[in-house]
């Protein structure tokens, strides 16, 4: 809790590339298990070189055509859907988040949460409203909530000095080699900001206006690094394999925004792709023909089930992740599974993987929502009112969750929810005291 309490009161956006990301975009993350767990293992195994608690790392992909990545510290790097669609190599992709590991390992994030701490930012008072529900719950949903918001203002933004960016690039480089990587995919990500630079005007500004770096002098300072590489590699075939399914499946997830209408050739996005159109009997009958094929593939089980849920047939769907669950599966697959238990009306299955769910997802209120229609079912009127007051902190409706707490309070049973009691009276408490919307 400690750690995440500096996360309450500021949010720092590290950004690795020199464009900022453009103001008028509608942030979203972008939530798939396959998607986020692959990201993770990537992130995992670079925070491991780095002497970071590999544990720590928690991934999001943000709906962004921008090629982007940064870090708001506490192990959370977030990478665009623009980024991991520009480079059909995935050690590009390997480099950009070294950096941002290079950042939090060398400290970067503190010195900057301290220079804000000193500061007298109106913003600073503001997220402290703002990350209230996220604190009393004890969940980090409102980081999401308000991601756009500091994203977008310019004030909010903030970069790293050119000396740091420097830092972080040659820290990066050096988890790279230490992985067995070529700092070559680190230069190709710059030689394309590069090209950005010249086609934005931004490469003729001055050195002591720009907030990076210019890429030419990043690209120079990792070229010296090339003369002891001869042996690294330059392309992981493994990786490379996962990284086209996720990209895939990625390009069909976004494939309304314009860039990507095309339907997709492989089989497996594009069952993802007609499903988000609405033909998900198509879909879903190209999907049992992968599963038949590949029986031990978890995520292609998994995105079955999750097309049979939405399609109305919970009941198949639960066949299926009773055969890929476990208490180790990503969150989202617990999550999915367990709106499709409540949808056939088995509460006692779904409340038992909710209420463990609810403390590993950050970014997830519908958690919330589930657990008010499975104690519903159950005739717990009282928790359901407790469980839909959380959900409405974290949306930062704080007047109705509230009122919430006062009727959970009345109506929760003093002998067998004497835990959850105590709860609300808490949350109820720390409203009264902080006179936040209520």
């Amino acid at each position: 809790m400690k750690n995440f309490t500096k996360i309450l009161f500021v949010i720092i956006c590290i950004s690795f590339s020199s464009s900022s990301i453009k103001a008028e975009e509608n942030f979203t993350i972008i939530r798939d298990a396959e998607i986020e767990e692959t990201l993770t293992e990537i992130v995992q195994k670079i925070f491991d070189v780095a002497g970071l608690r590999k544990k720590s790392a928690k991934v999001y992909v943000v709906h962004s055509d921008s090629i982007n990545a940064f870090t708001i510290g506490n192990g959370y790097v977030f990478v665009t859907s623009g980024l991991l669609l520009k480079f059909k190599n995935p050690l590009n992709l390997v480099a950009v988040l070294s950096h941002e590991t290079g950042h939090l390992a060398a400290g970067h994030i503190d010195s900057m949460i301290s220079r804000l701490q000193n500061s007298s930012s109106n913003f600073l008072m503001a997220m402290l409203a703002g990350m209230l529900g996220g604190f009393v719950t004890g969940s980090e949903e409102t980081l999401a909530v308000l991601l756009g918001y500091a994203m977008t203002d310019e004030r909010l933004f903030l970069r790293f000095s050119r000396e740091q960016e420097l830092a972080a690039d040659a820290l990066g480089a050096s988890y790279l080699e230490k992985m067995g990587y070529d700092t070559e995919a680190m230069i190709e990500v710059f030689e394309v900001f590069e090209r950005m630079e010249i086609i934005g005007g931004a490469a003729s500004l001055p050195t002591y206006v720009r907030t990076h770096p210019k890429s030419i002098d990043r690209i120079s300072a990792l070229r010296k690094r090339k003369k002891t590489q001869e042996k690294l590699q330059k392309c992981d075939k493994k990786l490379l394999e996962r990284y086209k399914r996720i990209t895939g499946k990625l390009k069909s997830y976004v494939g309304n925004s314009g860039l990507f209408e095309q339907i997709p050739q492989e089989d497996y996005p594009k069952a993802i792709y007609l499903h988000r159109r609405g033909k998900s009997k198509e879909a879903i009958e190209i999907l049992k023909k992968i599963v038949e094929k590949v029986p031990k593939d978890v995520y292609y089980k998994e995105t079955l089930a999750q097309m049979l849920n939405e399609s109305g047939n919970p009941s198949e769907a639960i066949t299926y992740y009773k055969q890929i669950y476990n208490p180790k599966s990503h969150v989202l697959i617990k999550v999915d599974y367990a709106k499709a238990l409540v949808q056939e009306k088995q509460a006692d299955s779904a409340i038992k993987i909710l209420e463990a769910a609810k403390y590993e997802d950050q970014f997830n209120p519908e958690i919330f929502r589930l657990l008010v229609n499975a104690y519903g079912q159950k005739g717990r009127q009282g928790l359901s009112f407790f469980m839909l007051a959380q959900e409405q902190m974290l949306l930062q409706n704080y007047r109705m969750a509230y009122e919430l707490l006062k009727s959970s309070l009345q109506l929760m049973d003093k002998k067998t929810e004497s835990s959850y009691i105590k709860k609300a009276q808490y949350f109820k408490q720390l409203l009264e005291r902080e006179k936040v919307k209520i």
